[in-house]
Parts: structure tokens; C-alpha cells; sequence
């Protein structure tokens, strides 16, 4: 976990085995387990700003302060995809695998990688690693990113199973039940695909995306009526999508 820091960090200076942290005020000397963990949030902090090169000399600098903490690791693999550096980018996830095989987050973050490199059976394990993790707090996401990540595969049994699985952890999941009435759909099974987005509303609010696959679903049925709800629904709440749909069905 990242400990946040009372002090506003600008640089580091390692001394032996402290490091000389430089605050706003006066230099503070502080072991390198402590100097680590704040270059580790100075570089989560950069990568979430987007400073890209920021983040992997700091992320570089922890890691080598404490080569035995994970997440530095793997926000050092993200900065590494993004750049382009897909083999630093798996050797730092690997190496964060290593220093917390039964971190569930981490096997989250890997599962993710594979399946934006194409590794996607790969990544299946992982994300299912995860969610089977007792430890895990939010399991329902690691099991829908599962989910995704087999419909680019394509394999659409998969990716229900996943969904499923999520809603057995977590039965008011709205990304479950959109991407389940979404699925049911495309494999031609409109009754289960309003089940389902009927669901999604009961827990929440409409969404832009949810009303429109109220327009699709209802039509399949051919449910004019409740197609024409959803339509005047997207109208009043979305005006700007209701346009789109109603020009390109003028178009066809």
C-alpha cells in the first residue's frame, strides 16, 4: 500500500543505507525502505498526470531503493507499456508476480497486460487468479475484465461464464448486467437481454448506452412501444445521441 506523505517530496539522495529527502523546508533523513515508498508516490502521482518520463525515473528510483516492494514494480510496468517497452514492461509485472504471488491486485494488473498484448488466455488465468482470491475486495471486476477480455478472443461462452461469475460475487454489478443484456443480445436471445437490462435499471440510473440497447432489445422484440419509451427516454435525457440514431435511421 502507499503511504501518503505529510511532507511535499522534491528529491532524493541516497547516503548509504538513508536517503536525504529534500522537503520545503529542511533536508530529512530517512531510511531507504521510507525514501522508496515516497518516490513511489512522487511517480504514481506523475503517471496519473501523464508525465510519463517523470514517473519512470522516480518508479526507477524506488525500485532500486527497495527492490522488494511490488507495486512500485507495477506501476513501473505501466509507465514501461505506455512508452512502448513491452519487455520491460513484462519483466517489471513478472518481477511483481514474484515478490507477491498471492497479491490479488497485482494478478489483476498482469491479466490486463496479456490481454492488451494478445496473451489473452494467458491473461484469463490471471484475472480468474484474482478473482478467487479470498483476499481480493472486489473479485465481480476481475471476473467482468475476464469477460472482456475472451470477446477478443471471440469466445462469447467464456465471457458469460465470466459475467455470471461476477454477479454471483456482487448481484447488483451494473457492468455485469449491461455487458450480459448486451451478450444476450448479439447471441439472439432478446427475453434474457431485457431480463437483464431491466436489472440494470432497477439498481440505477439510465445510462446513455443502456437506453439505447433498450431501443435495440425491445425492437428484436418487436415491441414497438416499449422501443418507442426508450426512444423518447434517450430523446429527453440524451438529446444528442436520440439525433444520431434518428439520422442514421433515416439514412438506411
Amino acid at each position: 500500500m502507499i503511504r501518503t506523505l505529510r511532507a511535499i517530496f522534491i528529491g532524493v539522495l541516497l547516503i548509504g543505507q538513508t536517503a536525504c529527502i529534500t522537503t520545503e523546508t529542511n533536508p530529512v533523513e530517512v531510511s531507504l525502505e521510507d525514501a522508496a515508498r515516497a518516490n513511489l508516490q512522487l511517480g504514481a502521482n506523475y503517471l496519473q498526470r501523464g508525465e510519463l518520463e517523470l514517473a519512470r525515473d522516480k518508479l526507477e528510483k524506488s525500485v532500486s531503493q527497495d527492490p522488494k516492494l511490488p507495486t512500485a514494480r507495477v506501476y513501473l510496468a505501466i509507465v514501461y507499456e505506455r512508452i512502448g517497452e513491452q519487455k520491460k514492461a513484462d519483466e517489471n509485472y513478472r518481477a511483481a508476480l514474484k515478490l507477491a504471488p498471492n497479491n490479488p491486485d497485482v494478478a489483476n494488473s498482469y491479466g490486463g497486460y496479456l490481454c492488451r498484448t494478445d496473451r489473452r488466455e494467458e491473461g484469463l488465468e490471471y484475472f480468474r487468479r484474482a478473482g478467487e482470491n479470498v483476499l481480493y475486495r472486489t473479485p465481480e471486476v476481475a471476473f467482468a475484465n475476464a469477460a472482456v477480455c475472451a470477446l477478443g478472443i471471440p469466445d462469447q461462452q467464456a465471457a458469460e461464464v465470466f459475467l455470471r461469475r461476477a454477479l454471483e460475487v456482487n448481484p447488483m454489478y451494473r457492468e455485469a448486467l449491461l455487458r450480459l443484456a448486451v451478450l444476450s443480445l448479439d447471441t439472439d436471445r432478446p427475453l434474457q437481454a431485457r431480463a437483464f437490462l431491466e436489472r440494470f435499471h432497477a439498481v440505477g440510473k439510465p445510462t446513455q448506452d443502456s437506453l439505447s440497447l433498450g431501443v435495440r432489445i425491445e425492437s428484436a422484440l418487436g415491441d414497438e412501444v416499449a422501443a418507442e419509451a426508450y426512444r423518447k427516454q434517450l430523446s429527453v435525457e440524451f438529446p444528442d445521441e436520440a439525433e444520431r440514431q434518428r439520422l442514421r435511421g433515416e439514412s438506411r
